[in-house]
């Protein structure tokens, strides 16, 4: 009886453990089709940079598969998403920013935009005070980049669905 009963709840954490896994994703964000990657900038304006991601001279590809979702009320499998930008300068972290309003995806491949990420917008701020007392002052030479080594990391962050999109990191320097 004792055996039955182990044998029983190993049963119903092996079906518990294949449903939570059940619904699953897994991908990844890739810039020009890496996963890191050193950009060559034309000027030191952000603006500049986002021209650059805007005419595809940089592209942010998106793809994930799904495991086990379940269909929404239109018949589809959707995932909702946050993204997440870290802006470093110099090794040290300028700003984290996370979306906290969700977007939702179809699994498969697809383009992002740059607007999907708040890369460009941290950039164009000059004076990182204001940017650490989270304030901004427009300033005549706002979105000229100062000297230093950026890098950059873009996320999308699941919702309600296990699984991990991995991650892009670029960087460039400004002489």
């Amino acid at each position: 009886m004792r055996n039955d009963r182990n044998i029983l709840i190993l049963l119903l954490v092996f079906l518990i453990s294949i449903q939570l896994r059940a619904q699953e994703i897994n991908g990844g964000l890739l810039l020009n089709k890496n996963k890191e990657i050193m950009l060559s900038l034309e000027s030191k304006s952000a603006v500049d940079l986002f021209k650059q991601f805007k005419v595809n001279t940089y592209k942010i590809g998106f793809n994930f598969k799904a495991d086990g979702l379940k269909k929404n009320e239109e018949g589809e499998f959707v995932v909702f998403f946050d993204f997440m930008t870290v802006v470093k300068k110099d090794g040290r972290t300028i700003r984290k920013v996370r979306r906290h309003i969700p977007m939702p995806y179809f699994p498969g491949e697809m383009f992002l935009p740059a607007e999907a990420f708040d890369f460009i917008g941290v950039l164009s701020v000059t004076s990182w005070d204001d940017m650490e007392k989270r304030t901004f002052v427009p300033q005549q030479k706002s979105g000229i980049l100062k000297s230093g080594k950026y890098e950059v990391q873009l996320s999308a962050i699941p919702r309600d669905v296990k699984g991990k999109i991995d991650p892009v990191t670029f960087g460039f320097i400004v002489k």
